[in-house]
């Protein structure tokens, strides 16, 4: 889900250089098609746009164009750097990060259950949430809100006795058209890089884990710095 641009089309294409099958999704049908030609015979695409009431459905007959599914995996998102906390981008944040992300893992989760199938949800969370950043309110609180989802969904599987993995993937700065231009960013990693690591973590892994040592790192630093002083802090590296 996700896979007309950055880490979604990155790792639609390691699949499927590794020998998958690729139900490819996203909203923008022309980059989808490019893929599939790339791709022929590999690749089925549906235009999905996460946002809307009918995207579980939709997701629902991609699976059965597929045969079945084997693993889900959440790439779409939405960043937006608003320290002036226009309403617009604080709402599309929250209708991406968090709305659209629950109806679609959601629809996975009961799709595995009610098929009583091994398989995999994996979803591209972050490490920004990890604390509140102010020029990233909406999004550090939708991302600590997946990675919340996703534990929940873990400890549901338990209950329920399905044979499924539910995989929650931190990346930190990542060089995709997310970000800004030719800026540079607080140890900003290349996107080939990433795939090729998350990729690693996606197949070995079965809760997940925050990619690249000096994120894992920065993360167990971030988490021991008491409120008072974080609250003061001025992250330059963030902006």
């Amino acid at each position: 889900m996700g896979a007309t641009s950055g880490l979604g089309l990155g790792l639609a294409e390691k699949y499927l250089q590794e020998g998958w099958s690729v139900g490819a999704c996203g909203r923008n049908l022309d980059r989808l098609s490019e893929l599939s030609a790339r791709w022929p015979g590999k690749v089925i695409v549906r235009k999905i746009d996460i946002t809307c009431a009918n995207a579980a459905d939709e997701l629902l007959r991609l699976i059965e164009d597929m045969g079945g599914m084997d693993v889900y995996f959440h790439c779409s998102g939405v960043l937006p750097f608003n320290s002036s906390l226009d309403e617009t981008k604080e709402l599309m944040t929250v209708r991406t990060n968090v709305e659209g992300f629950t109806r679609m893992v959601s629809a996975a989760y009961r799709h595995f259950r009610d098929s009583n199938r091994a398989g995999k949800i994996i979803a591209i969370t972050s490490i920004a949430g990890v604390r509140g950043v102010a020029q990233l309110a909406s999004y550090c609180a939708s991302k600590a809100y997946d990675s919340t989802y996703l534990e929940a969904l873990r400890q549901m599987s338990v209950e329920q006795h399905l044979p499924l993995d539910i995989i929650d993937i931190r990346p930190g700065w990542i060089r995709t058209p997310l970000l800004a231009g030719d800026k540079r960013y607080f140890m900003e990693m290349t996107e080939e890089k990433a795939v090729n690591l998350i990729y690693k973590v996606a197949q070995r892994s079965r809760r997940g884990a925050i990619i690249g040592a000096r994120w894992r790192l920065a993360c167990a630093l971030e988490r021991i710095v008491p409120r008072c002083i974080w609250e003061r802090l001025r992250l330059r590296q963030w902006e």
